[in-house]
């Protein structure tokens, strides 16, 4: 926990995972502004059956594509996956604004909205599995989970409140055309990213039935989904909700819904506060299931006391713990997924998250014809409970499974030696990466010393000399002490750390293990050196 500030301050220190966070901060915007305007768009065509069926022909089909479309980046290259799904988006965003302007038949509109939907099962699940790429630690990948957090909290208030305004004085062509605006600025920010991608799936990319199967395979990921399918449920039934209670229940106008929403989001934002305190905590699965009881608890005192005061302290606080289980849930899933399908199990939550925002929605719509707005919150409220009852003893056994070292099996696929591993062999050596830091200007290997440990450089800029003459430079992706390692030589270079690096440390052993079993991993080692003889030997 005392190291919270620290990892902190080191990840907003790495500008390719600023430029990522910034671009889904703007997304989350876009995204939450689009669902809000086309729901008051239906609702004002025709009332709350017309709204429902705008959240159905949206969600539906993502929920049956979005395991499909999300797993391409467990194939194909995460970054460049990701930066097409944000293109998509703005197209498809585009396309509506100017069928919501010419006033195209509303037919037309709900037949286009699906398109935008569809293009967000991929960039969630493309971004999950680039992130480890990205960042530098273990505990720099659990520090962005709470700034992507952080990113939905402001892109929330932004996109809604904004299409709010919007929506009150230009009309749903206008608020549709801002969500495509900010869109267009996130596809910017992550082509800078994807464009310096060195990072690369496994040699050889799983299919898509094997990916799916190896995904659900593991008990923890399976509880881990159910849960977040009623934290999805929940969200869905509060979009709908926030648009009857809006304009049906509390008065607040045409903007109404695009507040309540907005407050939600404040109160994510909130959640800023307590989310730093679980970088580094080994045992999330107790925050996870306290913030979901949270939100039930808040969603009950609603139901029984509706009031416009209540309904925004309750969407905020329900904004709150939701930001603080996602946070908490979404680091448990990385932490437990298997390392060849970090994408498909987040096309999987992808796709669960739609059937979550359509059954909520039509638990809403269910509940409305008996007990009105106030009896569908009672009914969201006493759901949520019931799962997490159910679901508590195996969400208590998940802490001590999910250990997968994610960051440290990304990097080794950066490495020529190891790409060629499978999923396993991968996943052994990363265990037994030491990491050590050291500082600029310091020897980290010695030429003519024994050689008894390779490294792979995280962070930071390393020189190779041999003889006192520097003939290479090295940065993160790099690895060095192969040589010796391999031919039984002493070291016949040295390195020295330009700044302050991070290094993982394998020693000779674990190493020649991996070569030794993998004739593919030694055919790449024995090319690297190769390679490395005539420039200068390591």
């Amino acid at each position: 926990m005392g190291q919270s500030p620290r990892v902190l301050r080191a990840a907003l220190g790495n500008a390719r995972l600023g430029r990522l966070l910034l671009g889904y901060l703007l997304f989350t915007g876009a995204e939450y502004g689009l669902w809000i305007a086309l729901l008051v768009y239906a609702y004002d065509w025709g009332g709350a059956s017309a709204a429902l069926t705008m959240s159905l022909v949206q969600l539906l089909p993502s929920a049956v594509l979005a395991p499909v479309l999300g797993s391409l980046a467990d194939r194909r290259s995460p970054g460049q996956v990701l930066l097409a799904g944000y293109v998509v988006l703005t197209a498809a965003i585009g396309v509506l604004t100017l069928a919501v302007e010419v006033h195209a038949l509303p037919a037309l509109v709900f037949a286009l909205a699906p398109l935008a939907n569809l293009s967000l099962s991929v960039i969630r699940p493309s971004q999950a599995a680039l992130m480890p790429a990205v960042v530098r630690t273990a505990g720099e990948l659990t520090a962005s989970n709470v700034m992507i957090g952080w990113a939905e909290g402001v892109g929330g208030i932004l996109g809604p409140s904004l299409v709010g305004a919007l929506l009150a004085t230009s009309g749903a062509a206008a608020a549709i055309g801002a969500c495509a605006g900010l869109s267009v600025v996130s596809a910017l920010l992550v082509a800078g990213v994807s464009a310096g991608e060195v990072s690369a799936p496994a040699a050889e990319p799983p299919e898509l039935r094997r990916s799916l199967g190896t995904a659900l395979a593991e008990r923890p990921t399976r509880t881990l989904l159910a849960l977040h399918l009623v934290y999805y449920a929940l969200l869905g039934a509060l979009d709908l909700l926030s648009v009857l209670l809006a304009l049906d229940l509390l008065g607040l106008g045409q903007g109404g819904a695009g507040y309540l929403t907005a407050v939600v989001s404040a109160g994510a934002v909130a959640s800023g506060l307590v989310t730093p305190l679980i970088i580094g905590s080994r045992r999330l699965a107790p925050v996870v299931g306290a913030s979901m009881l949270a939100a039930g608890v808040a969603l009950a005192v609603l139901g029984a006391a509706p009031s416009r005061v209540g309904a925004f302290v309750v969407f905020a606080l329900v904004g709150l713990s939701g930001a603080v289980f996602d946070v908490a849930g979404r680091t448990l899933l990385q932490r437990a997924a298997p390392p060849d399908a970090i994408a498909s199990v987040f096309s999987l939550l992808e796709g669960l998250m739609n059937v979550g925002y359509a059954s909520g929605a039509l638990v809403v719509r269910l509940a409305l014809g008996l007990g009105g707005p106030r009896g569908s919150v009672l009914v969201l409220a006493a759901v949520t409970c019931l799962v997490l009852a159910l679901l508590w003893r195996p969400l208590t056994g998940i802490d001590a499974a999910a250990t997968v070292p994610q960051v440290e099996i990304r990097l080794l696929r950066r490495l020529a030696i190891f790409a060629p591993l499978t999923p396993p062999a991968l996943e052994g050596i990363a265990r037994q990466l030491v990491p050590v830091s050291v500082p600029a200007g310091t020897r980290v290997i010695s030429e003519g010393e024994p050689g008894e440990r390779y490294y792979a450089v995280g962070d930071g800029e390393l020189e190779v000399s041999r003889g006192g003459v520097p003939v290479a430079r090295l940065e993160r992706g790099s690895g060095f002490g192969e040589i010796a390692l391999i031919r039984e030589v002493p070291r016949t270079a040295s390195v020295t750390a330009l700044s302050d690096v991070l290094l993982y440390g394998l020693d000779k052993a674990p190493f020649l293990l991996a070569l030794t079993g993998h004739p593919a991993a030694r055919a790449a080692a024995d090319a690297v050196v190769a390679g490395r003889l005539q420039p200068g030997e390591t």
